[in-house]
């Protein structure tokens, strides 16, 4: 199947009155045909981000669409504290209890992103706040300048500009949630030693669990292995597995030499056993754009195969319209909905991908679906140009 066609436009506009006023980096952002509020793919030059926690509505008995509206003031409140604000989101991720809920929330930012819209990616799960039934985080340039993480006091943190790394989901087993997430974090941790970095490299941590109920057990234990000091924001999404969590992180990459004669470099843990799948860390180097491409999904109701096909065809036009190629992908989520995802994944990305240059990934069964009828399949993606 042919991918539809993409148009790139660049975003500039001056903020209005009540916005933070900074010298923001650019932003290319690749437009999605027929949708408003979200955005194929959004480029960004190396700059200060500010990754967030999870947010939600305080009025768990309003309806979708007013704790969509109230979620997405509370996002904006925490990143005016951090040198931002909702014009420069580049990546937005939503959260849906239900999948009744998507239409409301996807008309909430419609609302609020019609002019700048970010990447976004949409998926169904279970909510930490009791009643909520729509939550966000994201990624924005800030005016922030840091010279290394800074972890806030609103949910948010502020990954510094240079380099960065990505390091793929990790799920060491455990006798329950959280001494599996414990297990989890000291595995990141090594990781992190091995390449150089440490605890307060992290800027945010994605963590994959099951069963959702005992959320708070996971966020305890992954807030405690970082020694009494504050924990970056922690994100939380349900799965489907015989293990009780993968966790997945981002960390600045300020204190390591800068990948040798690339824009970005692939690292194979030595041992974990060598996929051409999926590399372990992924480095981009200091001065490298970002590009964040939102979830990119098949034809809803088609069959798994010709779904995973689409998906990759799609993900090829994305990061050509953006500058990258298949080659210069730092990290994938995988979201399968369907049991024979998995298999038709392992398939497909031997067929696209360099296994000399794999991506840092992800892939998670989502328990509750994708929150579209029909949808086996969805992925997001993190790259950089190619031509370097």
């Amino acid at each position: 199947m042919t991918a539809l066609p993409l148009r790139t436009f660049l975003f500039t506009a001056a903020l209005v009155a009540d916005q933070v006023a900074f010298a923001q980096p650019a932003i290319q952002r690749i437009a999605k045909p027929g949708a408003t509020g979200t955005a194929a793919a959004v480029r960004v030059a190396d700059g200060p981000l500010v990754f967030t926690g999870q947010f939600s509505a305080t009025n768990p008995e309003a309806d979708t669409r007013a704790q969509a509206d109230g979620a997405l003031l509370a996002l904006a409140a925490a990143l005016e504290k951090s040198g931002s604000d909702l014009a420069h989101v580049v990546r937005l991720n939503a959260y849906v209890a239900s999948d009744a809920a998507v239409r409301a929330v996807e008309a909430a930012m419609a609302t609020r992103w019609a002019a700048a819209p970010p990447a976004c990616t949409l998926v169904r799960t279970p909510l930490a706040s009791e009643g909520a039934l729509v939550a966000f985080d994201a990624v924005a340039a800030s005016s922030r300048a840091a010279g290394s993480v800074e972890i806030l006091e609103n949910g948010c943190a502020i990954l510094p500009a240079g380099g960065k790394v990505f390091v793929s989901g990790q799920a060491p087993k455990g006798a329950d949630l959280g001494s599996s997430a414990k297990l989890t974090m000291d595995a990141m941790f090594r990781t992190l030693t091995h390449v150089g970095l440490s605890k307060a490299d992290v800027v945010q941590v994605k963590a994959f669990i099951r069963p959702f109920t005992d959320h708070a057990a996971a966020t305890r234990e992954i807030a405690a292995t970082f020694d009494g000091k504050p924990a970056p924001p922690i994100v939380l999404l349900e799965w489907r597995s015989d293990l009780f969590s993968e966790i997945e992180l981002v960390a600045s990459a300020e204190a390591l030499p800068p990948p040798a004669g690339d824009s970005i470099a692939f690292t194979f843990l030595p041992w974990h056993p060598r996929s051409p799948r999926y590399c372990h860390i992924t480095h981009v180097a200091a001065g490298t754009p970002l590009i964040f491409i939102g979830g990119i999904a098949g034809i809803d109701g088609e069959e798994p195969r010709a779904q995973m096909k689409t998906i990759f065809e799609r993900l090829g036009s994305v990061l050509f319209e953006a500058g990258s190629s298949y080659r210069h992908l730092a990290k994938a989520t995988y979201y399968l909905a369907d049991p024979k995802a998995q298999s038709l994944l392992g398939e497909i990305r031997g067929v696209y991908f360099d296994p000399a240059r794999p991506p840092a990934a992800s892939a998670i069964r989502i328990g509750a679906g994708l929150g579209h009828a029909g949808r086996a399949a969805m992925l997001d993606m993190i790259a950089v140009p190619a031509g370097r």
